[in-house]
């Protein structure tokens, strides 16, 4: 069963590794995968990949959430095209407030059966950036340095020393994925 997983795996990334010149992989204690690609047209993007020892994928109507250090925190936005079904309510809410010199993360449910049009115009710009990312079942993929990456993440990756992503499983699990770039960063740094 590990195997087959790891196949489909590796299947899953195939998108942008095939495109890349150089690769770096990250893991996290929870068995998530982090890589960072630099693509053959000199873009580098990430891939966030669940890889533990369950068969979960993400919930395709929650966001997924990255943060590094404790910069803003960065929606990953995926597309939606005209002409596909209509996905399920959001049910979990990412809030992140800050207190004195502490910053706090805290999940809490959603029970709005009808869309928030405050949410819908962007309230939260000043909580949160956003980002355009591919999104599969297992796996996301956002841009770090290009023309449509966040201009502050390239350098967020490469003077950080950690990464969180905050998803949610189609199992209803809320989850936490860290990593940590200190121990990778002259890798990092041939890649930038």
């Amino acid at each position: 069963m590990k195997l087959l997983k790891f196949i489909s795996l590796i299947m899953l990334s195939s998108n942008l590794t095939v495109q890349a010149a150089e690769s770096i992989t990250l893991s996290s204690e929870t068995g998530d995968t982090l890589m960072i690609h630099r693509l053959n047209d000199g873009e580098l993007w990430g891939s966030f990949m669940i890889t533990d020892q369950l068969a979960d994928s993400f919930a395709d109507y929650e966001l997924i959430v990255l943060q590094v250090d404790q910069h803003q925190p960065i929606k990953m936005d995926h597309q939606k095209l005209c002409g596909s079904p209509a996905r399920a309510e959001q049910k979990v809410d990412y809030t992140f407030q800050t207190e004195a010199a502490t910053e706090k993360w805290q999940f809490s449910r959603v029970a709005t059966t009808q869309p928030d049009i405050l949410k819908l115009a962007g309230w939260d710009k000043d909580e949160y950036q956003h980002t355009r990312s591919d999104r599969r079942p297992n796996v996301v993929d956002f841009p770090i340095q290009g023309p449509i990456a966040l201009p502050s993440l390239s350098a967020q990756f490469q003077q950080g020393t950690t990464v969180v992503f905050r998803y949610t499983t189609d199992a209803n699990e809320v989850r936490q994925a860290q990593f940590k770039l200190q121990p990778e960063r002259e890798a990092l740094a041939r890649l930038f």
